[in-house]
């Protein structure tokens, strides 16, 4: 039994979203694009970072986040 195969939500001809219209969404909605480094940093750094996530409930990365931005700000003055 050959039928036509049907995607439920989508219309023929409705073009795929452009990047650029995911792009200025996440701009519009206040979402900064985030981007991947990688760092070695000493053992006792990462525990210190760890720590002081769980003390605060946070995250180790909103943590650094917190943290370079602050330190951004207190040298641009």
């Amino acid at each position: 039994m050959k039928g036509k195969f049907d995607i439920p939500g989508r219309t023929p001809g409705h073009a795929d979203p452009s990047p650029m219209d995911a792009a200025m969404d996440r701009f519009v909605s206040g979402i900064e694009p985030m981007t991947t480094m990688t760092v070695q940093i000493p053992e006792r750094l990462k525990h210190a970072l760890k720590q002081a996530a769980l003390d605060r409930k946070t995250t180790v990365k909103a943590l650094l986040i917190e943290l370079i931005e602050g330190h951004l700000a207190a040298i641009k003055q």
